[in-house]
């Protein structure tokens, strides 16, 4: 048995899809998934393993009235949402359902009003069922979070993420 090389180990084992591509299952799983598309949450970057999402600021999120800062509830789902999401730029993965299993917000701040937020997310650990992904939201600055977040999400590679776009993209159009 000859040993494989690390070029074709990679392409063996690995998933490896361009940002170009990342980004259209990204776009097509944000619009499948109705409260994360309700809320306008969109793509904003893909850099190598790590993923950016933005929340727009919109009035029908605030939490407080009066300084006008978004809901915790909606920085939970953009987190969530993120974290989750990442695991289609992790490259060890065939792109699957991912449903979460255990997430931890830690709110350091309020999102200041009138500003959108970004999660940024990245999947650290792989085992056979399990993802483990970390992030953080900010406003401003990547260096002041407003929010930090870890979590675990069940990797379900029998139910194939491009056959569950399909068949809501057929249910759309009917």
């Amino acid at each position: 048995i000859r040993k494989l090389t690390r070029t074709e180990f990679f392409e063996v084992f690995m998933h490896t899809r361009s940002a170009a591509e990342k980004a259209r299952i990204i776009d097509r799983l944000s619009h499948s998934v109705v409260h994360t598309h309700l809320q306008g949450i969109c793509l904003e970057s893909i850099n190598g393993d790590e993923l950016t999402m933005k929340l727009p600021y919109r009035k029908e999120l605030v939490g407080n009235l009066e300084t006008g800062a978004t809901h915790g509830g909606a920085l939970t789902v953009l987190l969530d949402h993120t974290l989750g999401t990442a695991c289609i730029c992790c490259d060890q993965i065939e792109a699957a359902i991912t449903p979460t299993l255990d997430l931890r917000i830690d709110h350091l701040s309020v999102a200041p009003a009138d500003k959108d937020i970004f999660a940024v997310a990245r999947i650290y650990k792989v085992t056979r069922r399990i993802l483990f992904a970390e992030g953080f939201a900010y406003c401003e600055s990547r260096d002041r979070p407003i929010a930090k977040a870890t979590g675990s999400w069940v990797l379900m590679p029998e139910l194939r993420l491009s056959e569950l776009l399909l068949s809501t993209e057929a249910s759309v159009q009917q």
